[in-house]
């Protein structure tokens, strides 16, 4: 057992270029512990624009992460402390620097900082099980998965780690989500299974503790939610009803409160971040999470009574945060390795946006006019026409809305309306749409990777369109687009000996009045992007998704202007957002029109269009309300038109 008088040290220690850090103290051995979660490969340097969107601050690149530990280290030696570095998962999925090489870079960069443990996040799957089991075997410290399912895996992914830090054998184990099957693409977790959180620990802890560990660190991929407060009130609610148990975790917050032998949790999962630390008061354990992105590391001290080697509290090493972001008025880089840093994500930039394999390429026949995947399963009218090209948006509201119950419903509307091509966004369980996927037999589908917040797919029939390339824009610099880059598709579509090479931009832009500016920038970015495409001779875009804006809004209450005012552009929706009654976001009291489709004239002239249309779904489900609780409350909105007549 702990001790039972935990200390919360409330010493703020300066910080200066020249670092300096608390003396020890006789009573108790200090372990400097350093954290790092939801990196997502962003370790290039950036602007601070969540500081200041206007003017901000620049934060430097990761090698002033590298300098601040090795410089931590000589100190901490000198002062006989230790140093701990672990990371909380979402490591190298996102920005092009991580994605150019599925990870083997972020790890060659962890290897030099000497990470001591990493916990897999569920993003670390987008290049399957066998790629994380190949990034294990490279690098030089331990991935950690106690409750892993299978032993089909390299030697360096373990259930927990023992390290010994200033006299203190420290015991570290990984907690990856149980339900990683939601959040993973079927695809990418083949051969892996995971077992229960809880049940792991109470199995692991007592080996642990066999095996000579006096301090337990539980280091998880599970997250703190954003609204931690009232998402633990509801979880201790749902506790007293017996809705909830110990087999059901959901966040780091949950598993802590079953954790009565854990000291530590670091949590990864979720990129939003916390200043203070999270004490349950049942189990007595401390839960931490950085903001992610590479915005923030952590650095806390921990102390371990001398004598009995017991856990007894922490202090926060800089101006009482339990996060520090790297800013340049703060921090140093270490030029060799801002050089290496700098010379890596050069080439990731090209390797990413020059031709990304994370996805097959399909192939078609020469045949047209096909009328497959019209099934009758509902009253969903049949939006195939013969020499038409149909394509939806939907947003799909965190989706599954309904988890399981949401596939079959969406999968037999979807395969009624037979429509050619569909983006979505808003998905929230990536595992989900996999299960999505397999009742659409009729169907391909692309869906994005590097996404840190909810992803975008594109599903397109197998037998009309060939896949040539996919890439996600702006991933390097994602802010505007609210951490969901533009998903880019490019088809060839055939019929007999005519072809129709094009292009669809998938987007999800960023909600609310708040993020207005945003939104401006981000669509002026995207219209700068396409019309360089253009002016290189390639000029067949469709631009679509949920703009979170409305035509019909004041001139400076949208961002739609760029587009507006180029006349090689129309969005082909328009006639229909000034008729509320088909809005696309039809709840009150915000109906509006968000839901855009944008194409070139020099790809859909007028005379081509054919059809744009509003879909009720909801007419033929049973209603409004239905159809909110199982697939979304926005509507779709199609395009078809007739590409050769």
């Amino acid at each position: 057992m702990r001790s039972i008088y935990y200390q919360l040290f409330s010493v703020a220690i300066l910080f200066t270029v020249q670092i300096s850090f608390a003396g020890n103290n006789k009573s108790h051995s200090t372990v400097h512990l350093i954290t790092t979660n939801d990196l997502h490969g962003q370790i290039t340097g950036q602007k601070a624009t969540f500081m200041n969107p206007e003017y901000p601050p620049d934060i430097l690149d990761a090698s002033a992460m590298y300098h601040y530990v090795s410089e931590l280290r000589k100190e901490a030696e000198s002062k006989k402390e230790g140093v701990l570095v672990i990371d909380g998962g979402n490591f190298f999925q996102g920005h092009p620097f991580g994605m150019a090489d599925s990870g083997k870079t972020m790890i060659e960069w962890m290897n030099q900082v000497q990470y001591d443990a990493l916990v897999p996040g569920s993003y670390d799957f987008i290049g399957g099980a066998d790629n994380l089991n190949e990034l294990a075997k490279s690098a030089q410290f331990p991935f950690l998965i106690a409750n892993l399912g299978t032993s089909d895996y390299s030697d360096k992914i373990k259930s927990f780690t023992i390290v010994p830090v200033s006299g203190i054998q420290i015991g570290i184990i990984g907690i990856i989500p149980h339900k990683l099957n939601e959040t993973v693409l079927e695809q990418n977790r083949k051969g892996f299974s995971v077992l229960p959180e809880i049940e792991t620990l109470n199995h692991w802890i007592p080996i642990m503790k066999k095996e000579g560990a006096e301090v337990i660190v539980v280091l998880t991929s599970l997250g703190i939610p954003w609204d931690r407060d009232e998402v633990y009130a509801e979880f201790l609610d749902s506790l007293k009803t017996g809705s909830s148990s110990k087999y059901d975790i959901n966040n780091a917050l949950e598993l802590g409160y079953f954790s009565e032998e854990v000291d530590f949790i670091i949590s990864g999962g979720v990129s939003k971040g916390y200043p203070t630390i999270w004490y349950d008061s049942h189990s007595h354990v401390f839960i931490t999470q950085n903001y992610g992105n590479g915005t923030e590391f952590g650095h806390l001290l921990l102390h371990i009574d001398k004598g009995s080697h017991q856990f007894v509290g922490y202090e926060t090493a800089v101006d009482g945060r339990i996060g520090q972001t790297m800013l340049a008025d703060d921090f140093v880089s270490e030029p060799d390795m801002s050089q290496w840093i700098r010379t890596n994500a050069s080439t990731a930039l090209d390797e990413v946006y020059k031709n990304p394999e994370w996805m097959p390429i399909f192939e078609i026949s020469t045949q047209c006019d096909m009328n497959v995947g019209a099934r009758g399963r509902t009253k969903v009218p049949n939006l195939n026409l013969p020499g038409e090209i149909e394509i939806i948006t939907w947003n799909t509201e965190f989706f599954p809305a309904h988890r399981d119950s949401t596939l079959p419903v969406l999968a037999n509307v979807i395969s009624d309306l037979n429509a050619d091509l569909i983006a979505f966004q808003e998905i929230r369980f990536t595992g989900f749409f996999s299960g999505l996927m397999n009742l659409l037999p009729d169907y391909d589908f692309i869906v994005s990777q590097q996404s840190s917040f909810m992803d975008q797919a594109i599903i397109f029939k197998k037998d009309m369109f060939t896949l040539v390339n996919q890439s996600e824009l702006f991933a390097e610099n994602d802010y505007n687009f609210a951490g969901r880059p533009p998903l880019r598709a490019d088809f060839q579509y055939r019929c007999g000996d005519d072809i129709l090479n094009f292009s669809v931009i998938n987007l999800h832009m960023k909600c609310c009045d708040s993020g207005l500016k945003r939104r401006q920038k981000a669509v002026a970015m995207l219209h700068e992007y396409i019309s360089d495409e253009m002016d290189s001779g390639y000029e067949n875009f469709i631009v679509l998704g949920d703009w979170n804006d409305d035509l019909k809004d004041k001139d400076t209450e949208h961002s739609f202007h760029p587009f507006l005012n180029d006349k090689r552009f129309y969005f082909v929706n328009e006639p229909l957002v000034y008729d509320l009654s088909k809005a696309s976001y039809p709840k009150e009291p915000y109906v509006s029109y968000l839901d855009h489709i944008v194409v070139t004239r020099q790809m859909v002239p007028e005379s081509k269009l054919n059809r744009t249309e509003t879909l009720f779904i909801e007419d033929y489900i049973g209603g409004y309300s239905k159809y909110e609780r199982y697939i979304s409350d926005h509507r779709p909105v199609m395009l078809g038109f007739a590409p050769f007549k």
